[in-house]
């Protein structure tokens, strides 16, 4: 675990701990009022208690209800670092069961309402009632993360209760809640001490004050909570009245009491301590030791914290520590006057010690503290593989001082940065021009860092090329990297692996998009393998992503929607939704439910992937393939105008994407000639097609089918053999259009009276169908079909429950979302499992379930699907398409 994940682990573990002070019934009661409402908003400036008085409720009601508590600081303003705080929080109160879904969540690089909504029905699921604590809350400012509270508030479940402390109101939709009655408000006015409180406060430290003595301080402080616990330490036991008269209300004062009053009452050694090691947000032991040169920093910050000197343990273990931010900014403040020239030696001091405990990015931002470019550049190279990771935001936030730093004063460091910076934001405009700056300085880079440099900037590119949809040049940017990292010493490239692995996917992305299959097959089953051992989930998603889509572009419809279903079940529950990395799967779900024919769950499929799509920056080859198959379903419906405007919006973004590969250009006409054909224009569906290619790919065939389809409204028969009878000889990948080609001569043969030719080429065409539940060429040939259909139901054909339905006699498929009605998620990952040899106790295992479940998902899958055995099962689920 890095250092950055301990500390943000233990800073949402555990209920901040004190000394038991004052108790006050009164807000006690106001927070118990709380726990009825959906809201407790706790607000008022520093010091008043806030923390205190939540603290010291919440561990009294520990025992009652789970208590998530989360210090928020100035790294949690993203939604990344934000909800991952809350989820630790929420999973460290010990009021999540083990099997909930929020176990599962990992927030990623972007955390919206569709990421909020899985949280809460996590949270609608709880047993117990759980009180969430979000401490500094006026530190969160970004407007995503914001929107998710907003959220969270207006459906948040009956079992939880959520408490704001805050220094001032949130930008939340706070109204809305006051009007429902559903918020509890305790402000400045109910923080304040009262003079009773105020009496016992001191009473506490020692003194029994006068009335005049405690109204005086009460007046002057307005019953500020720190004011008067700083007055309570600094009183003169022999002299109450004269100290008394010394104590202010003013920051200023404050803060000179403090330089009085705390620094100089702590050791000298102490005091040098306390100033050196302010320069860190949270500090350990080990930390300590290497800013202050000393062997005795765990020693020193356990004697602060027992002697209340404004230092306070996160953790149980009293491994890390914080300093009260008063104290922390007023160190800071006398170590620019008093050592200023130590300042950037200290924050290199960090960076290394950061460095050295694996966590590259806060060590980046030390180094940026130091004014040390360099090796914040440095430390970047050996982590910058993160930017593809949910690590992602937190990477990009360090980065964006150098990212501007680029403006104004570009070097290699700063440009590699500011490349990482816009990779993040999905800005690949500013990408490829930082890109092409920082080539200008490879020159210019240590030798030893050259390599690394240069493998960057070329990943940069494709990564630039691959959203613009040019997967020409992203192919010649992949080998170019592998080559490199080939030629060069494993010495000179320490991060060579995960280069390697993430050239390897982006090698099999651009080789699926120019249609070659085998190649990219080869490539991201070797990227799977690499990024499996590297333990690198988002890129891995990518491959898995298009490993989906590549099975569905070659027909292999049960593997790719098992794959495509399971990666997606695993996107949903880590709430990744939104990632780039998993764009590919709407359209592998969408081709694949296109081809068994469920027209209007493919439909659903692909508003899902363009709506995850929409925007400036994003991937441009999944939109336009997303906007094709839009185009197709329209014609399977039989919708000419729906087809012709799917297909002029196809145009379009062809023509906004010029560096789009030829083929996936032939695959857009192929879809456009399609909704040509369909409207009675067969002409000029020909016209459209253009000249047949003569490579065997995706595109090639659909281009032929369709032209055949085509020649055959045109009644040019001679022309139609001569463009089919090639997809009858071996070596087409592509089983769909295959299908069609085969159904087409048998059409074709139809005409010409050669009526046992014809059957014969029907029944490969089924043959070849039935086993993945290809129904889409039927459909689409319809009527045309139905006389020999038949005659092979009546001649006995070995696949009679594929047919049946196609020519109406026998049961449909499902319709609209009736597969999912007729069987769980569960059930049908069970269901895959049927055509194999496995026994229901190794498919037990292999699920990680046990023997029963799996036998009662058998039981329930046999009542749905009407039958008594598995054999039957597996009939059955074939010819429904459902295997």
């Amino acid at each position: 675990m890095s250092t950055a994940t301990r500390m943000r682990t233990t800073a949402a573990s555990v209920v901040p701990s004190s000394a038991e002070g004052v108790r006050r019934p009164r807000l006690d009661a106001m927070l118990d009022r709380g726990l009825d409402h959906t809201l407790t908003l706790v607000s008022a400036g520093p010091g008043f208690g806030k923390t205190i008085t939540v603290a010291s409720w919440a561990r009294r009601r520990q025992g009652d209800h789970a208590v998530g508590w989360l210090a928020l600081d100035h790294t949690d303003d993203s939604p990344h670092s934000f909800w991952s705080g809350v989820l630790a929080a929420i999973g460290a109160s010990g009021g999540v069961p083990e099997a909930s879904a929020l176990n599962d969540i990992v927030p990623a690089s972007v955390f919206g309402p569709r990421e909020v909504d899985i949280v809460l029905a996590g949270l609608a699921d709880l047993h117990r009632r759980l009180v969430l604590v979000l401490d500094d809350f006026h530190l969160i400012k970004n407007p995503d993360v914001l929107a998710g509270v907003g959220l969270l508030l207006e459906r948040l479940p009956n079992r939880l209760t959520l408490v704001l402390i805050t220094r001032a109101d949130p930008v939340l939709p706070l109204h809305r809640v006051r009007v429902a009655g559903q918020l509890v408000e305790i402000r400045s006015r109910d923080l304040a001490f009262n003079p009773a409180e105020a009496a016992e406060l001191f009473a506490l430290e020692g003194f029994r004050l006068r009335e005049d003595q405690l109204a005086t301080l009460c007046a002057r402080t307005e019953g500020w909570a720190a004011g008067l616990r700083l007055a309570a330490m600094s009183l003169d036991p022999d002299d109450v009245d004269a100290s008394v008269e010394r104590v202010t209300g003013s920051d200023r004062a404050i803060a000179e009491y403090l330089v009085g009053e705390v620094l100089q009452r702590v050791a000298p050694g102490d005091r040098d301590f306390l100033l050196r090691t302010c320069v860190a947000d949270r500090i350990c032991g080990d930390l300590a030791d290497s800013i202050t040169g000393r062997s005795d920093g765990q020693q020193v910050l356990e004697r602060l914290q027992a002697t209340n000197t404004f230092v306070t343990a996160l953790d149980a273990g009293n491994q890390w520590f914080k300093f009260h931010p008063l104290l922390r900014d007023l160190l800071r403040h006398r170590l620019v006057l008093e050592q200023r020239d130590l300042l950037p030696d200290m924050h290199r001091r960090v960076a290394a010690w950061l460095a050295a405990h694996q966590d590259p990015v806060e060590s980046i931002r030390a180094s940026i503290k130091a004014g040390d470019w360099e090796q914040a550049g440095r430390t970047l190279l050996t982590c910058i593989p993160l930017i593809l990771s949910v690590q992602a935001p937190a990477l990009a936030e360090v980065l964006e001082p150098m990212a501007r730093r680029a403006n104004e004063h570009p070097g290699l460091f700063e440009l590699l940065a500011a490349c990482a910076f816009h990779v993040q934001r999905r800005d690949y405009t500013a990408m490829g021009r930082d890109t092409a700056e920082a080539r200008e300085y490879l020159d210019t880079a240590p030798a030893d860092l050259r390599p690394t440099a240069t493998v960057l900037l070329d990943l940069f590119e494709q990564a630039g090329s691959r959203m613009t949809g040019d997967a020409t040049r992203q192919i010649e940017l992949c080998r170019n990297i592998l080559r490199v990292l080939d030629e060069t010493p494993r010495r000179e490239l320490p991060l060579g692996r995960h280069l390697r692995a993430i050239a390897t996917n982006n090698l099999g992305v651009g080789q699926l998009w120019t249609d070659d299959i085998d190649a990219a097959e080869r490539s991201l089953t070797e990227s799977e393998r690499q990024l499996t051992d590297l333990g690198m989930e988002l890129a891995r998603l990518n491959t898995a992503s298009y490993q989906a889509l590549l099975d569905a572009m070659a027909g292999r419809c049960r593997r790719a929607e098992r794959r495509a279903r399971v990666t997606l079940e695993g996107v949903d529950r880590r709430g990744w939704g939104s990632e780039t990395q998993g764009m590919s799967l709407h359209l592998a779900l969408g081709l694949v439910l296109a081809t068994r024919g469920h027209e209007d769950q493919a439909a659903k499929a692909v508003s899902r992937g363009l709506a995850a799509t929409a925007g400036t920056h994003t991937d441009r080859a999944i939109r336009l393939g997303l906007a094709i198959v839009a185009v197709e379903l329209a014609v399977l419906r039989g919708d000419t105008a729906a087809a012709l405007e799917a297909d002029s919006r196809v145009r379009a973004g062809l023509a906004r994407t010029p560096g789009t590969p030829i083929r996936m250009r032939r695959w857009a006409d192929s879809a456009g000639a399609s909704a040509m054909v369909i409207g009675g224009r067969p002409a000029e569906a020909v016209d459209r097609l253009g000249d047949l290619a003569v490579d065997r790919g995706f595109s090639a065939a659909w281009q032929r089918v369709w032209l055949a389809r085509a020649l055959l409204d045109l009644g040019s028969l001679h022309q139609m053999d001569g463009v089919l009878r090639p997809m009858t000889e071996p070596g087409w990948q592509y089983r769909e259009p295959v299908v069609f080609a085969r159904l087409l001569l048998a059409v074709l043969a139809e005409r010409q009276h050669r009526d046992g030719v014809a059957l014969a080429e029907l029944t490969v065409a089924v043959d070849l169908a039935q086993a993945e539940g290809i129904r889409r060429p039927f459909l689409l040939l319809g009527d045309r079909l139905t006389g020999m259909l038949r005659r092979y139901l009546v001649l006995d054909g070995a696949h009679p429950a594929f047919v049946s339905p196609l020519v109406g006699d026998g049961p449909e498929p499902p319709a609209e979302n009736g597969r999912l009605e007729h069987l769980t998620e569960r059930e049908l990952i069970v269901l895959k499992y049927l055509p194999t040899m496995l026994k229901a106790g190794e498919i037990a295992d292999d699920l990680f379930v046990s023997v029963n479940t799996v036998k009662a998902h058998l039981r329930s899958m046999y009542r749905k699907l009407g039958v008594s055995n598995r054999r039957e099962a597996v009939e059955r689920a074939r010819a429904l398409g459902l295997l």
